[in-house]
C-alpha cells in the first residue's frame, strides 16, 4: 500500500515535466474569403443645374438613401444631373494582421438606362467622407481621390446582371480592418468633366433590396492564425487528468461554439476570442480571457467545496485594460486557473475551493503586478465573500511616471500638508486637473479639492487642509499633445502619529537596541500586573482584567496585538470560567 502514494506522485511529476515544455505552436498562415453586404447607410447623392459645371462642382447635393436603388452616372434632359453612389461595408472582423490578396465589389445592375458606355470607378474619401449617415456635403467631388478599381458598363450585358469591380492595390488598401469601409462610385465621364447629351445612368440594387440584390464586397485574405492549445481537464487537487469537459468559445464575431476537451485540443481562429468558459458545477463557471495570439490553456476542475468569490481591485494607480489571473501551484509549477477582465467597478467573480491557496497576478497596460498568495476563507452561507487587492504605484516594477519628459509626484509633507508636482520639460501639456480625495471607510473617495490648469507645464500645488490621521488620494488628469489623455492616482497616507507607543520607544531608546519593541515590553508588564492583582480575587477574574487591559492598550496604540488574537484569548478565558464555575457547583 505504501507504493500507491509514490506512484501518484511519480505520475504528477511526469505530467508537470511534460507540460512544462509544451511551447505554443508556431504560427500558421490561413487563407479565407468573406463576403460583406453593404449596410443600410448606402445611398446616392445628386445635384441638378442648368449648367454642367455648376452641377458637377456643387459642394452639396440631394441625399437619397432610403430606396432600393442607387444611381451612378450623368443625365441631360434640359438640365444637367450628376449622380454619385456610396457603399458602406462593416469590415471590422478582418484580422489586423491580414494580407488582403483580392477584393471584388459585386453590384447588381437593376436598370441600365445608359446610351453611352462609361467606367464605374471606385474612389476614396476616408476616413471622413462619406459620413454615416450620408450628408448633403458628401456630394463634393473634391472629397474623393484615386482609382481603386473600375469596370466598363459595356460589360453589363443588360439589366438584371451583376457587374464585378476588382480592386487594385490602392483599392485594397482602402479596406478598413478596424471599422467600416466607405467607398464612392463615380462615372469616369463625371471624373473627366465630360458633359452628357442624354442618359448615362445605371441603377444598382441597394442594401434595402432585402439583401438579395444588395452590393457585396468579397474579400480574400491570408492571415496568421491565433492558436490556443488546450490541455486537460485536470483535478486541481491532484494534478491528474479528470475525465472530459465541454468548453465554450466566444469568438470576436459570430455565435459561440463548443468542443469537448479530453486530453488536448488545438484551436485556430482569426482573432482572439472574447472569452473561453467551462462549467465546473451546477452553478459555477470558470472563465479564461486570452490576451495573446498564442497560449497554452490548462483546464482545471476545483476540489469540493467550491463557490463563487468576488475579487475586487482597489486601484490607486489608474490602471487601464486590467486582467486578473488566479493560479494554482502543483509540485512547484504554477498554472493559470482563471483569467478575467476587470471592468468598471473593479470586481469579477472567480471560482475557488475553500481553504485552498491561490496566487494572483494582475496584468494591465501599465505593467504586470504580482499580488502574492491568498488562502481562500470559508464562504458565508448567504453572502459572497470578497477578496480585496490594494494596488499602489509601489507595486509596479517599472518607474510609474515613465512618459518621456514628464514628472508626476504627490507626497505628504506633514500631517496637514500635501504637495503635488507636475512638470513637462517638453512643454506639450494642454491641461492638468489635480483632484485630492479623502479615503473614507470601505475605500470610498470623497472629493476635497480640485483645480484645473491650462497650458501650464510646471505646477507645484501645496494643500494645507489635510486631516492629520486621514489618508488621501491625489489624482492627475492630463491632456497631452503627444500622449493624449493620461491619469495618475497616487495615495498619500497619513504620516505615522506620535502615539504613546512612539513616546515609550523614544524614552527608552537611550538604552540601545531592544530585542522586542519597548512599547510592547511596557504593555506586557502592565498586563501581567493586572492579571496578578485580579488573581488575588479569582484566577479567571485576573485573566479577564488582563484581557481588558490588553484591549485598552491595543486601542491606544501601545500594544501590537491583533484584535483577532485578543478575541480568541477572550473566548478561551470564557470557556475556562465556565468550566471552573461548573466544577464549583459539582463540589458543592
Amino acid at each position: 500500500m505504501e507504493s500507491k502514494p509514490l506512484f501518484i506522485a511519480f505520475i504528477m511529476l511526469m505530467f508537470l515535466a511534460f507540460t512544462q515544455f509544451n511551447q505554443p505552436s508556431k504560427a500558421s498562415t490561413i487563407t479565407t474569403t468573406k463576403t460583406f453586404t453593404s449596410l443600410n447607410y448606402d445611398g446616392m447623392i445628386y445635384a441638378e443645374a442648368s449648367g454642367y459645371t455648376t452641377a458637377r462642382d456643387a459642394d452639396s447635393g440631394e441625399v437619397i438613401d432610403g430606396g432600393i436603388l442607387i444611381a451612378v452616372g450623368q443625365e441631360y434632359d434640359g438640365n444637367y444631373s450628376i449622380y454619385r453612389a456610396f457603399l458602406i461595408f462593416d469590415t471590422a472582423n478582418i484580422p489586423d494582421n491580414a494580407n488582403i490578396t483580392q477584393a471584388i465589389i459585386s453590384i447588381h445592375v437593376s436598370l441600365d438606362h445608359s446610351d453611352t458606355d462609361f467606367e464605374i470607378i471606385v474612389q476614396n474619401g476616408q476616413p471622413t467622407y462619406p459620413h454615416i449617415p450620408l450628408q448633403a456635403g458628401d456630394y463634393d467631388r473634391q472629397h474623393y481621390i484615386g482609382n481603386g478599381g473600375s469596370n466598363d458598363t459595356a460589360n453589363i450585358g443588360g439589366s438584371g446582371n451583376w457587374l464585378n469591380i476588382t480592386l487594385n492595390s490602392d483599392g485594397k488598401s482602402w479596406i478598413n480592418k478596424q471599422g467600416n469601409t466607405k467607398l464612392c462610385l463615380r462615372s469616369s465621364r463625371d471624373i473627366n468633366g465630360l458633359a452628357p447629351s442624354g442618359s448615362e445612368l445605371i441603377y444598382l440594387g441597394a442594401s434595402e433590396s432585402a439583401g438579395e440584390n444588395a452590393p457585396k464586397l468579397i474579400v480574400s485574405y491570408e492571415y496568421e492564425a491565433c492558436i490556443y492549445n488546450f490541455y486537460g481537464p485536470y483535478s486541481e487537487e491532484t494534478g491528474l487528468k479528470d475525465g472530459s469537459i465541454n468548453v465554450t468559445v466566444y469568438p470576436a464575431s459570430g455565435a459561440p461554439f463548443n468542443f469537448t476537451l479530453d486530453g488536448n485540443y488545438t484551436l485556430e481562429v482569426e482573432n482572439r476570442p472574447l472569452a473561453i468558459k467551462w462549467r465546473v458545477g451546477e452553478n459555477c463557471t470558470r472563465s479564461y480571457v486570452p490576451i495573446y495570439d498564442y497560449e497554452d490553456i490548462y483546464i482545471f476542475k476545483p476540489a469540493s467545496p467550491y463557490f463563487y468569490y468576488v475579487c475586487e481591485i482597489i486601484d490607486f494607480i489608474g490602471l487601464h485594460d486590467v486582467y486578473l489571473e488566479s493560479k494554482v501551484n502543483l509540485n512547484g509549477s504554477s498554472f493559470i486557473v482563471e483569467r478575467r477582465h476587470i471592468t468598471s467597478g473593479g470586481k469579477a467573480n472567480f471560482v475557488f475551493t475553500e481553504f485552498q491557496t491561490y496566487s494572483f497576478t494582475l496584468k494591465s497596460n501599465e505593467g504586470i503586478i504580482e499580488l502574492g498568495s491568498r488562502t481562500i476563507p470559508e464562504r458565508p452561507s448567504i453572502f459572497s465573500e470578497t477578496i480585496k487587492f490594494m494596488v499602489e504605484p509601489t507595486l509596479l516594477s517599472q518607474d510609474y511616471a515613465d512618459y518621456s519628459g514628464l514628472t508626476v509626484s504627490a507626497t505628504r509633507i506633514n500631517s496637514t500638508s500635501i504637495q503635488a508636482i507636475y512638470q513637462d520639460s517638453n512643454g506639450r501639456t494642454s491641461s492638468v486637473t489635480i483632484t485630492i480625495y479623502l479615503i473614507q471607510s470601505n475605500n470610498n473617495l470623497k472629493q476635497e479639492y480640485q483645480q484645473t490648469y491650462s497650458s501650464v507645464n510646471s505646477i507645484t500645488l501645496n494643500w494645507y487642509d489635510a486631516l492629520p490621521e486621514k489618508d488621501y488620494l491625489v489624482e492627475f488628469n492630463v491632456e497631452h499633445a503627444d500622449y493624449g489623455s493620461l491619469t495618475w492616482k497616487i495615495p498619500c497616507p497619513a504620516p505615522p502619529s506620535q502615539s504613546t507607543a512612539s513616546i515609550w520607544n523614544n524614552l527608552l531608546g537611550w538604552l540601545g537596541d531592544w530585542p522586542i519593541n519597548p512599547s510592547n515590553f511596557i504593555s506586557a508588564v502592565l498586563i501581567i500586573c493586572m492579571v496578578t492583582l485580579g488573581s488575588y480575587k479569582d484566577a479567571h477574574i485576573g485573566l479577564f482584567a488582563g484581557a481588558i487591559t490588553a484591549g485598552i492598550l491595543i486601542w491606544l496604540g501601545w500594544y501590537s496585538m491583533s484584535w483577532g488574537t485578543l478575541s480568541i484569548i477572550m473566548c478561551l478565558i470564557g470557556m475556562f470560567a465556565m468550566v471552573k464555575g461548573r466544577r464549583r457547583l459539582i463540589e458543592r
